[in-house]
């Protein structure tokens, strides 16, 4: 490289510097595997790293807007979320670098690809979300650099930006079309896709099928009573299916199940079920201990058929809940669907839920500690028949501070606890359980 070549290998590494100066103030927490993003923070720099994050956030709610099929669920999301923000991420870093040489799938689109082939989602759907990405991720670069490049650079910087998105762009969907036809082939072929194709039969709507030939293909009693599990890790860890098979076979074990089923669902979801001989079983307490990052729903029993996709049901909706509020206030990561069964029921529409917890509790459903002591203080008094003392007991606090926030709860809500009492002990659990979901600021 001679000297005028080397200035101008310089002056064009100085120009991209500008990715380094992209910022956002309130991103999501990040879904991308932590060795990308620390290498991605090394070479763009934190702030970068932030608006990367926000706008793969943005992107996978867009492709889930224009292709629901990429959708159906908090898992879906999120796995669609892991590949889109490292796709941006990984964009910035082959702009960065100036080599469209760079330009590949990542691991985290590799791995929400073959989450799609599961659960049977066409080849054109997949590169039609890439597609959008691409179209916004150009636009939102464009945008960014037109403020951030100095105006002789500009037009320049540009044209380069387009050009090295477009090829990056160019190869994923080449190579995303080779890995899930070739992903689709391996999974077509195997007992997995023929359990799971099995599985999710039985769990569709219509009449329940004959047991006989399903309890053959998965190696499950179906006739018998079981219990069914939704496990799933907390946001934004690496996937390890292992601890989500290991945690349904112990807790399985300790509810005294005899034979069990697990079927993944994702990179970072589990379902499973464990059965019993016969009802005359007497099933254990389910008491196992499990990892911080890994949350279960457990449904109630149920027995055939029709049980295998009742129980299933039960849970998907208690981890529906429990995801979507993040962590629920007063529940563990074990939440079994008798416990949270009312508020499960009431918070199927949950705009209508919010406005009923604040017209029952008014001024009480403030999203405060304080209000929410107030909360817990008077669903406790409730729970005992209005006996102070039982209450105090539960609460581990004088009678005195049990009256005292009973008439406070009566002061702010303008309300006598015993008036309208289903409805405000209704008003207390989705309070209780949903928290900032249908509390107010």
């Amino acid at each position: 490289m001679d000297d005028s070549e080397a200035v101008t290998a310089m002056a064009r590494a100085a120009e991209r510097t500008w990715v380094r100066e992209l910022r956002h103030d309130d991103p999501p927490p990040p879904a991308s595997h932590p060795p990308l993003l620390a290498q991605a923070a090394e070479r763009l720099g934190p702030d970068a790293v932030r608006w990367a994050v926000a706008l793969g956030s943005r992107m996978a709610h867009e492709i889930i807007a224009r292709v629901p099929e990429l959708g159906g669920s908090e898992e879906a999301v999120e796995i669609l979320r892991r590949g889109t923000e490292s796709a941006v991420i990984h964009g910035l870093l082959v702009v960065v670098a100036d080599d469209p040489a760079l330009a590949r799938l990542t691991e985290e689109q590799l791995e929400g690809d073959r989450v799609h082939v599961r659960r049977g989602i066409r080849v054109d759907l997949v590169l039609r979300g890439v597609q959008i990405g691409h179209a916004l991720l150009t636009r939102e670069l464009i945008a960014a650099a037109s403020v951030l490049v100095p105006e002789e650079e500009r037009v320049a910087e540009l044209a380069r930006v387009s050009d090295l998105v477009f090829r990056v762009v160019e190869v994923m969907s080449s190579t995303m079309a080779v890995e899930h036809n070739a992903e689709h082939d391996r999974w077509v072929t195997s007992a997995a896709a023929e359990r799971a194709a099995t599985v999710r039969k039985l769990l569709a709507p219509g009449p329940p099928q004959p047991p006989e030939e399903a309890s053959r293909v998965l190696g499950y009693p179906l006739e018998r009573p079981h219990v069914a599990l939704v496990l799933w890790q907390s946001p934004g860890r690496e996937a390890a299916p292992m601890d989500l098979q290991r945690a349904a076979s112990r807790l399985l074990h300790a509810y005294g199940c005899t034979t069990t089923l697990e079927i993944p669902d994702g990179t970072s979801s589990l379902w499973a079920w464990g059965a019993w001989r016969s009802w005359d079983t007497e099933p254990g307490d389910g008491v196992a201990d499990l990892p911080a990052h890994v949350h279960v729903a457990v449904s109630a029993a149920a027995e055939g058929v029709a049980g295998f996709r009742q129980s299933h049901l039960e849970a998907a909706r208690v981890a529906e809940l429990a995801r979507a509020c993040g962590n629920p206030r007063g529940l563990t990561n074990l939440i079994h669907y008798p416990d949270v069964e009312l508020a499960v029921l009431l918070a199927q529409d949950l705009d209508r839920a919010r406005t009923f917890v604040r017209r029952e509790l008014r001024e009480a459903a403030a999203s405060t500690p304080a209000a929410a002591e107030l909360r817990e203080t008077v669903a406790a008094y409730l729970r005992h028949d209005r006996s102070l003392m039982r209450a105090a007991e539960e609460l581990n606090v004088a009678r005195n501070t049990v009256a005292y926030r009973v008439k406070k709860f009566t002061e702010l809500t303008g309300r006598d606890v015993a008036e309208r009492r289903l409805e405000l002990e209704a008003a207390l659990r989705l309070s209780g359980v949903l928290g900032d979901r249908v509390t107010r600021d």
